[in-house]
């Protein structure tokens, strides 16, 4: 690098999904603001893991910049890596800084791979970036093709001054701690963050840190909580609801860890819909199920519908398992305050479970899971433990001992209590739990099914889950169609349980109508019903639609005597769902 100060900075991030967008480079832009001696150009960068590497990489190049900061997560941090010898290349002696969770934990174990990177940053960067990048004043350093070593005493305690940054020397390697600010750090929705959102998910930040001390997570690192001044917030909520993005959602690791602070800001949204706050913005958080109390759950129940959506990771249903990842629930407590949040229905609600947990055994996790499901969220999503660089799992294999994938996302594969092959029927039925049940489509059939036809949740998604991926393999596809999907499932329940037939058939009939908005229906719920016509011109003779989508159909279970219509005019905020209306055919005409 030359001996002048940088004055173009890029600060990128790649995202999983294009309605994602980064938080992160935003705040680091912030910090430069705040804390750099001087002013620079910074320019924010935003790309996905699904785009070719050379149009991201273009969109940097073109930047030609001095300073070049990259977020790296376990969802892009392989792109990283293919990212990083094509920017190398072509920026010459740029600075090529990596920070993000997935790298601030094994800094040393990064630049020995990652020959192209100049510098990791661990921990939180808005400081430590600024502080580096006036570091680098007056400094000349060798970069190029070689790996960059700080050999000069003098530099590498100019570079060892700025707070949580890692690099090469001559004896070896600088590591220094993950960095925490002692409050939260600038805003980071600027006029350019705003421009650059169009309309995707929008991640709000009220707090850093966590109070909780979970083996698996990063933020059971110990982190101290701290919150942004209520103004503030306030102020980030309206400006984040009036951007354009439809769902604000808080990034605050348990949103309701301070109880008070969180019913005043859901007081404070709830108050402004509708003012201040559009119609159709939604508000998602992530909380503690066992700290729901009282007065927020009356907050919730008077809100309007489809305002929140709450997230709540239960993780599992055994509170032995709990104690040993370091984390204590009242289990009874929080059932109770989980079923009377769903039970109201005025938010979504998604709950989580973790396969893989220590000592949780395939029959104990079954267990746990009909238990959650029962409680009826909208969303319940099975995932497996994922050993996280810098996590207490990770750091301590004697204390959690399991095998799991060496590649990002660092899957477990298999514990002392579960076996690969039990995480192979956790898999197949995973997929029909995410197919079936979180995506809303099959609701009715799938609440009969569980309920009145006493069929066990685990075992019920085990089998669809291997009539699936059979009709997958049979395709040779990675995925079926909605009406292939359908058809399989009606195959796989009518064969199940022959005796009602004929009820599912009309089940998933009456769920295909209300979720989705279409005239055709798949091959095995058609039935050429010579009363089609006659029924919908009656229908529209009573309840005109110039113009509009109508679906019809009938329902045979009970003699053929019933229609079912659905108009497509407006789905529920909560379940995503049309309306479906029914009435007996004698009476329609």
């Amino acid at each position: 690098m030359s001996n002048r100060l940088p004055v173009r900075i890029a600060l990128t991030g790649i995202n999983s999904q294009y309605v994602h967008s980064a938080l992160a480079p935003w705040c680091l832009k912030a910090g430069l603001a705040a804390y750099a001696r001087t002013p620079h150009e910074a320019t924010v960068v935003e790309g996905t893991v699904n785009e070719p590497y050379e149009r991201v990489a273009g969109r940097i190049i073109e930047l030609a910049p001095d300073v070049l900061g990259v977020s790296c997560y376990i969802w892009n941090i392989a792109y990283v890596e293919a990212l990083l010898p094509m920017l190398r290349a072509a920026l010459g002696d740029c600075v090529i800084v990596l920070g993000g969770p997935e790298v601030g934990y094994r800094a040393e174990d990064v630049l020995a791979r990652c020959l192209q990177a100049d510098f990791v940053l661990s921990g939180e960067g808005e400081l430590p970036l600024a502080m580096l990048v006036d570091a680098l004043d007056g400094l000349t350093l060798a970069i190029g093709t070689e790996a960059l070593t700080i050999e000069d005493a003098a530099q590498q305690a100019a570079l060892a001054a700025v707070p949580g940054l890692c690099f090469r020397t001559g004896a070896g390697f600088h590591e220094a701690a993950p960095h925490q600010h002692d409050a939260m750090q600038p805003s980071p929705y600027s006029p350019a963050y705003l421009d650059a959102l169009g309309g995707r998910i929008a991640y709000l930040e009220t707090s850093r840190g966590c109070p909780y001390a979970c083996a698996f997570c990063l933020s059971g690192r110990g982190e101290t909580l701290r919150q942004l001044p209520m103004e503030r917030a306030r102020q980030d909520i309206l400006l984040l609801a009036n951007s354009g993005a439809k769902t604000v959602k808080f990034v605050d690791r348990t949103f309701n860890a301070d109880r008070a602070r969180a019913r005043d800001i859901l007081a404070f949204i709830a108050r402004e819909h509708g003012r201040s706050i559009p119609d159709g913005v939604c508000f998602h958080f992530e909380i503690a199920g066992d700290l729901l109390d009282e007065d927020t759950l009356a907050l919730v129940e008077a809100a309007p519908k489809g305002l929140f959506q709450f997230e709540i990771g239960l993780q599992s249903m055994d509170e032995t398992t709990l104690r040993l990842v370091r984390r204590r629930t009242d289990m009874a407590h929080l059932v109770r305050q989980v079923v009377r949040l769903i039970a109201c229905g005025r938010a979504h609600v998604h709950l989580d479970l973790i396969a893989g947990l220590p000592d949780e055994t395939l029959a104990m996790f079954a267990r746990g899971f009909d238990r959650a499901y029962r409680l009826r969220p909208h969303t319940l999503q099975l995932g497996f433990l994922k050993l996280l660089h810098g996590s207490a799992m990770r750091d301590q294999p004697d204390v959690y001992p399991c095998e799991f994938d060496p590649a990002p996302p660092y899957q477990v594969v298999s514990t002392p209590a579960m076996s690969a092959e039990d995480f192979a029927v956790l898999t197949t039925m995973e997929r029909a739990l995410d197919k079936l049940h979180n995506s809303g489509r099959f609701a009715r059939t799938l609440k009969w099914l569980t309920e009145d036809g006493g069929q066990t949740p685990f075992d019920l998604f085990q089998l669809l889950g291997q009539a699936i991926l059979a009709a997958e393999q049979r395709a040779g596809k990675p995925s079926l169609s909605l009406d292939e999907l359908t058809d399989v499932v009606h195959d796989a329940l009518a064969a199940h349980l022959p005796a009602h037939a004929a009820l599912l058939r009309d089940l998933l009939l009456m769920d295909r109508l209300s979720s989705t908005p279409t005239t055709v229906l798949p091959r095995s719920l058609k039935r050429g019903d010579p009363r089609y016509h006659t029924v919908k011109r009656a229908l529209h003779r009573r309840f005109p639609r110039e113009n509009k989508p109508r679906a019809i159909g009938f329902l045979y279970e009970r003699g053929g005597d019933t229609a079912v219509w659905c108009d497509y005019d407006k789905k529920d905020p909560v379940t995503g769902l049309y309306a479906l209306q029914q009435a007996s055919v004698a009476d329609i005409l």
